[in-house]
């Protein structure tokens, strides 16, 4: 006589479905959507989403980066030219998405500018700019977004935010009070949606050198101050940035919720 299998009623039910790590097969066919992304993060955020199979709907304000990415992509990158500072057409950007398949099964709201503009000479319009484009954006398309979210399977908002105003750099007073406060509509939003079966975190990067910060900010100076403040001697680029929040969007993250996940080197530490 066989032994008896030991009982599994230990067990959760939830967790035994969690995969170890995140499969690729979880992104393939499911439809995703990425603000500002036709270049740094949010380009290699689609690019990887693409090559997992995803059908990836991305803007940007102007069209030439994210027309060539699409076309660079193939037929699962949708461009669509897009002024989030508009709130209609930032939901007419979401329903084009959502109208693709019924459904959205990821949102990342990556879009932002980071001018440098010092305290004494800012202006209330640059302040409302900044608000227009940076924090209310996250707001309208995620609440556009919310029937499609629950139509689909992928269910995970991440949201991008940064480490300048955990440090209080500077001339980015303006840029840290829009970006500070998607940490406080991520952890509220996910209270709310988290019982219905919705995930919502964050990533806070770093300096990252992408392509633009190489070519209209980073100087051999910053470098320097850079990496001696970072614990890791080598600077991160996008693709430090994409892997985890690939891993949020997954359902090996299917237990994190309300989190804001820094990743800049180990110049702070949460």
């Amino acid at each position: 006589m066989k032994p008896a299998r030991p009982a599994a009623s230990h067990r959760n039910p939830a967790t035994a479905r969690i995969p170890r790590v995140p499969s690729a097969n979880e992104f393939a066919r499911r439809v995703a959507v990425v603000t500002g992304g036709s270049e740094g993060l949010g380009a290699d955020l689609v690019r990887a989403l693409v090559a997992l199979g995803a059908d990836v709907f991305f803007c940007a304000s102007t069209r030439a980066k994210g027309q060539a990415l699409a076309t660079d992509l193939g037929r699962r990158a949708h461009f669509i030219q897009t002024d989030l500072s508009d709130p209609a057409a930032a939901q007419l950007f979401v329903e084009q998405a959502a109208g693709f398949r019924g459904r959205i099964d990821f949102l990342v709201n990556n879009a932002a500018i980071d001018p440098r503009i010092e305290f004494a000479r800012a202006t209330v319009e640059d302040f409302d700019r900044l608000i227009a484009v940076n924090l209310r954006p996250v707001f309208v398309v995620a609440q556009a977004a919310l029937p499609a979210l629950l139509a689909g399977t992928g269910r995970a908002i991440v949201n991008l935010i940064t480490t300048n105003y955990m440090v209080g750099d500077t001339p980015f007073t303006l840029y840290n009070a829009s970006k500070s406060g998607i940490l406080g509509f991520t952890r509220s939003l996910a209270r709310e949606l988290g019982p219905r079966g919705i995930r919502v975190n964050a990533v806070s990067p770093g300096w990252i050198m992408t392509e633009r910060q190489l070519r209209e900010h980073v100087t051999a100076r910053d470098r320097v101050a850079l990496l001696a403040a970072q614990s890791l001697k080598f600077p991160l680029t996008e693709e430090h940035v994409t892997p985890l929040t690939l891993f949020l969007l997954s359902r090996s993250a299917g237990g994190i919720a309300g989190q804001n996940i820094v990743v800049d080197g180990g110049r702070v530490m949460q």
